[in-house]
C-alpha cells in the first residue's frame, strides 16, 4: 500500500469522511486540498501533508483527528518529512507567524508549545502553499466565507507573493480577485478620503504602484508615495508591504481606484515653516544638478543652490553647505537659500 492508500485508510478508520466540512466532508476536503497541490507541481511530501493536514487540527479548525501522543501512527502511514509537515501547519499560530511568514527572519511561533523560531526557506514555502490551497478550497466551497474573509485572504497572498509558486499566486487571483456586481459594490462603497489597508503588489517599471485592496487592484502616482525626496518608489516603500492608504477617487468608467499615501504625511514643508526658519544652519548636498546643487533643507525640505550663487565652491555629493533659509515656495515645493 502506498502512502497515499495508507493515509487515506487511517482517514477513513478515523471518521474524516463522516465529519462535516465545506463542500461536503473532511476527507472530500482534503482530497482536494491534495489534488490542489498536485496541479501546482508540489513535491510528494506536500501533497502527502495536504492531504492530511487536519490531523491535529489546526488553528481554524479545532476538530482533530489524531491526539499529538500518536504522530508515530500517521508518521508510519505516510513517512518521517511529510507528518513533520503535518504537524508543522497545525501548529502554526496564525495570529503571530502570519504576519513575518514572507521575512527571511520573520518569526513562528507553535501554538501547540509555545516555542518561538525561524522557519527555513522551504518551511515559509510549504507553509504558504498549504495555506493557500487549504483557504482557496473551503472559499471556493462556501460563498459565505468568501464575501466574509476572501479580502484578507487576497492581500496575505500578495504578501507572501515571493513564497507562493506561480500556479499557486495566479490560482489565488483567480479565486480572489472580485468580479461583476461584486466588484462594483466594491468599487461604490468606497469615498474619497477613505482609509483602506492595502498590499503593495507591484512597482511598475514606469514607476506606477499597484495595491491589493482585497480583491481589488488600486493604483499610486508617483506623486503620491511620500512628501520626501526619492528617485523611485522602490525607495521608500517595497513590493510585500502592507499600508494603510487614503482613497483620491474612484473611476468607475475605467475600473479604477487612485490612492495616496503621501495624503496621510504631514507636509514636511509646512511643518518647518510653522517652526520657523531663519536663522543660519548647514545642510547636506543630496545631488549634483545642471544648474548647481541641491541641499538638503531639514526632513524633507530642499533648495537648489545655482551655481552663479555658490561662490567659486565646487561642493561634492555629501558635503555640507552653510545657509540661512530666505523663502519657502509650496507650489515649487522648494526652499530658497543664500550660503554664508
Amino acid at each position: 500500500m502506498n502512502a497515499f492508500d495508507a493515509a487515506r485508510t487511517l482517514l477513513r478508520a478515523l471518521g474524516a469522511d463522516a465529519l462535516p466540512h465545506p463542500g461536503g466532508t473532511l476527507l472530500a476536503h482534503l482530497e482536494r486540498v491534495a489534488s490542489r497541490l498536485a496541479a501546482w507541481g508540489a513535491r510528494e511530501e506536500l501533497r502527502l501533508a495536504g492531504l492530511c493536514h487536519a490531523f491535529y487540527g489546526t488553528d481554524g479548525f479545532a476538530e482533530s483527528l489524531l491526539p499529538l501522543s500518536r504522530r508515530d501512527e500517521l508518521a508510519a502511514a505516510i513517512g518521517p518529512a511529510a507528518e513533520e509537515l503535518v504537524y508543522f501547519y497545525a501548529s502554526c499560530d496564525r495570529e503571530f507567524s502570519y504576519p513575518g511568514l514572507q521575512e527571511s527572519d520573520g518569526p513562528f511561533r507553535d501554538r501547540f508549545t509555545g516555542t518561538t523560531f525561524v522557519p527555513t526557506r522551504r518551511q515559509r514555502a510549504d507553509l504558504a502553499e498549504l495555506t493557500a490551497a487549504n483557504e482557496l478550497d473551503v472559499l471556493q466551497e462556501n460563498e459565505e466565507l468568501r464575501t466574509r474573509y476572501g479580502g484578507t485572504l487576497s492581500r496575505l497572498f500578495t504578501r507572501w507573493s515571493p513564497l507562493l509558486g506561480e500556479a499557486a499566486a495566479e490560482a489565488a487571483r483567480e479565486v480572489l480577485t472580485l468580479r461583476g456586481e461584486e466588484r462594483q459594490a466594491f468599487l461604490r462603497g468606497l469615498e474619497r478620503g477613505d482609509l483602506r489597508a492595502g498590499v503593495v503588489s507591484k512597482i511598475a517599471s514606469f514607476h506606477v504602484t499597484f495595491v491589493d485592496l482585497g480583491g481589488v487592484e488600486g493604483m499610486m502616482n508617483i506623486p503620491e508615495v511620500s512628501w520626501r525626496p526619492f528617485d523611485v518608489p522602490g525607495d521608500v516603500i517595497a513590493e510585500g508591504q502592507e499600508l494603510v492608504f487614503q482613497v483620491l477617487g474612484v473611476d468607475e468608467s475605467r475600473d479604477r481606484v487612485f490612492l495616496s499615501l503621501k495624503a496621510l504625511e504631514p507636509d514636511p514643508m509646512a511643518v518647518f515653516a510653522r517652526s520657523g526658519f531663519g536663522g543660519v544652519r548647514t545642510g547636506r548636498v543630496t545631488r549634483l544638478v545642471p544648474s548647481g546643487v541641491i541641499v538638503l533643507v531639514a526632513d524633507g525640505v530642499e533648495a537648489v543652490v545655482h551655481r552663479d550663487d555658490l561662490d567659486g565652491l565646487a561642493p561634492r555629493e555629501g558635503d555640507e553647505l552653510t545657509f540661512e533659509v530666505t523663502a519657502l515656495n509650496l507650489v515649487t515645493r522648494r526652499a530658497r537659500v543664500a550660503l554664508r
